[in-house]
């Protein structure tokens, strides 16, 4: 029997990981901790937000997304915001209008009342505008904020990325995008908002470092490759797992990507969604987020419990496939009722806030609930437990008493201990 966790297994949870106490002054999320590292198109290389733009930051948007917190350089944080800016240049043309105005001279007759006929003399203004296409030109940058996540090794897994086109200076004033102030603090924006929002929930796929190899480890890699080769998917799927973490074979992103395609091309949901997971961290593929949604649609609808949840987070985040709250509830939805903690604890959210279904704080409070019985980071365990509490202060004592059985029910149903 298939576990379908094959390349899950091998993975650890990111949810949260420092969480800055006192950060609100009445309820909120413990926030995720980053510090921000930033790259010119001259290849300077600067560390830390600059003091102005750390003062916007705190008072703007710590504010507006709580879930995430900046601290200066020289904190090891497990997140690291870097935005690196290319130049690039716009081609356009823009209409140059001109108007002119002549003097004509005419001349005609004029007959008075009594029947005399004069003649006259004289000058018309006439004006004429004519519009012409000036072409044009101007450089602006590009700002790439990949948002990367500490492995337990020291080393640094990119887990999402976000761009902003803009041009900023005090020439032109308004960058392109139409956010009104500095690509690189819109960026950041996007970035800030994704990690408050629980964004970093769908990274329970980052790689753990390879560790000390057994002999027992080579023997089942040459076992495995033996039997990869003459098509078997399963074992093309382990075999890939082996490539992406170095057990038993020297650590190959590439390897892992090929056997692991082997799988998913015969259909292996697993392996599908392991593709996807290595498209969407562009780990022995390019990264690439359509590709990463195409393989787990596919392993989604063999009902791959990780990849339902992913996808739903990809439709909630528009990546890959165009953003759609309706498509992203229904998917996390279907990994929440299999029982996978993080995605009842994404559908909890959804739920409180209306976002994607009708907003109910009894249906919030209740995947609240399962989710802090789960298998989750113990930060965001206590972050599930006090948004229940703040969804059921909320509910009336008899809707509260009827989601608590709801839950209480769920719980029997599913052997789960609270």
């Amino acid at each position: 029997m298939r576990t379908g966790k094959r390349f899950v297994a091998a993975q650890i949870a990111t949810f949260c990981l420092i969480c800055i106490t006192g950060a609100f002054a009445q309820r909120g999320p413990a926030c995720t901790s980053f510090t921000v590292v930033t790259q010119d198109k001259l290849n300077n290389v600067n560390e830390g937000l600059s003091a102005d733009d750390a003062k916007w930051f705190r008072e703007k948007i710590e504010k507006k997304y709580p879930g995430a917190c900046y601290v200066d350089p020289g904190t090891k944080v497990p997140l690291v915001f870097y935005i690196k800016v290319t130049p690039d240049t716009y081609h356009g043309t823009r209409i140059v209008t001109s108007s002119s105005t002549a003097s004509n001279p005419v001349e005609g007759t004029i007959t008075d009342e009594d029947g005399n006929v004069s003649r006259v003399r004289g000058t018309v203004d006439t004006t004429s505008t004519s519009s012409t296409p000036v072409p044009y030109s101007f450089e602006y940058g590009i700002f790439t904020l990949s948002v990367e996540s500490r492995r337990s090794d020291g080393t640094l897994q990119v887990v999402q990325t976000f761009q902003q086109k803009g041009i900023y200076n005090r020439i032109y004033g308004i960058p392109l995008g139409g956010r009104g102030h500095h690509p690189a603090h819109a960026v950041i924006e996007d970035a800030a908002k994704w990690v408050s929002g629980g964004g970093l929930g769908q990274q329970q796929t980052i790689l753990q470092p390879a560790s000390q190899v057994s002999t027992s480890s080579i023997n089942n890699a040459a076992t495995l490759q033996a039997k990869a080769r003459a098509g078997d998917a399963e074992a093309q799927s382990s075999l890939g797992l082996l490539y992406a973490t170095g057990d038993g074979v020297q650590r190959d992103d590439v390897q892992a990507a090929v056997w692991t395609r082997k799988a998913a091309e015969q259909g292996e949901a697993d392996a599908q969604f392991g593709l996807g997971y290595l498209y969407f961290a562009g780990q022995g593929v390019p990264q690439d987020y359509a590709q990463a949604a195409i393989w787990y649609r596919k392993a989604a609808e063999q009902g791959e419990v990780m990849a339902q949840f992913n996808l739903g987070l990809l439709y909630s985040n528009g990546q890959g496939v165009p953003q759609n709250d309706e498509q992203a509830a229904i998917w996390i939805r279907k990994a929440a009722e299999q029982g996978e903690a993080g995605a009842q604890y994404r559908l909890g959210l959804l739920c409180f806030a209306g976002q994607g279904v009708p907003q109910d704080f009894a249906e919030s409070y209740f995947w609240f609930d399962l989710a802090a019985s789960g298998k989750l980071d113990s930060s965001i365990k206590q972050e599930a437990l006090k948004d229940r509490d703040w969804a059921a202060s909320h509910l009336t004592p008899a809707d509260l008493s009827q989601a608590q059985a709801r839950a209480s029910k769920w719980f029997a149903e599913h052997a789960v201990s609270k």
